[in-house]
């Protein structure tokens, strides 16, 4: 969620779509896993989209996931197929914490990118601590306060004209094509998540759900093991990257070379080999 980057870029979600009501959970079916890894204990990845966007962000990610783990990618509030509702922090907790709790004897990583990042960091202290084993947090190293919340704010302004001036449908019929020849993303991945709803005037809303909160406080809170991933590129995120891993109690940290914001949609293979080997670690890990 870097307002300098293209709309493209900022605007991206998952799969196993899920509201606040755990019931519309879409699970594989039961002999999709290996058999020691069915039941109630099965280790569960909640996956975490950007702002504008949606769960299908992490189609490409996904592919490359062990199907050993449950995955879930719930639409946050004012995204997807929750586009009428509004945003705000509180409710998107809300969503992450009915989702840990829909699979309440499973261990849970929180994996999340730019506003899905600042997102888990808020989520983590209401998840029950045997339940919560580690976060993986892209593109959310950085603190929106003083000048640099100025970007977004001037980002949140352009896109409150387009709305007011209904171009809105126009700019995100146009998405897809981009998506494919900048990021890019594969051609299918692009549509399905143009196709499940992006959302220019929820925007605005995320920034200033986030805007002056210390989420460097509240990584410090977190005790469980954490995974830093920035693009080289992502000047705002990577600036601030050392005071957060400064207080991260176990953080390990990946940087993509001439990589911008939004890397688990630029590289989402490399990320879900990263994302393997760090829930790898830390399901085995004691509670």
């Amino acid at each position: 969620m870097y307002p300098h980057e293209p709309l493209f870029v900022t605007c991206l979600t998952g799969y196993h779509s899920i509201n606040a009501d755990p019931s519309r959970i879409r699970l594989p079916p039961a002999n999709f896993y290996p058999a020691y890894m069915t039941g109630d204990a099965q280790p569960t990845l909640i996956l975490i989209h950007g702002a504008t966007g949606n769960g299908r962000m992490w189609d490409g990610v996904r592919r490359g996931l062990d199907p050993r783990y449950r995955v879930l990618a719930p639409d946050l509030p004012g995204h997807g197929s929750r586009r009428d509702e509004t945003f705000t922090l509180p409710a998107a907790i809300l969503c992450i914490v009915s989702a840990a709790r829909s699979v309440s004897n499973s261990p849970v990583v929180l994996i999340g990118d730019s506003l899905g990042g600042y997102t888990a960091m808020a989520s983590a202290a209401s998840l029950a601590p045997n339940q919560l084993k580690g976060l993986v947090l892209g593109g959310c190293s950085s603190n929106l306060t003083g000048r640099r919340l100025l970007p977004y704010r001037l980002q949140s302004a352009l896109f409150g004209a387009a709305v007011a001036l209904r171009l809105e449908k126009r700019l995100i019929a146009s998405m897809a094509g981009k998506l494919v020849s900048q990021v890019p993303m594969r051609q299918d991945d692009a549509d399905a998540m143009v196709g499940a709803g992006i959302s220019l005037r929820v925007f605005p809303q995320a920034v200033r759900a986030i805007a002056h909160i210390d989420f460097r406080a509240k990584l410090a809170a977190v005790e469980q093991p954490v995974l830093i991933l920035n693009g080289t590129k992502d000047h705002g995120h990577m600036r601030q990257e050392p005071s957060f891993v400064a207080v991260a109690r176990d953080a390990t940290v990946h940087h993509f070379a001439d990589c911008q914001h939004g890397v688990t949609m630029r590289r989402p293979a490399e990320c879900a080999t990263l994302i393997n080997e760090f829930c790898a670690r830390v399901f085995r890990t004691p509670a």
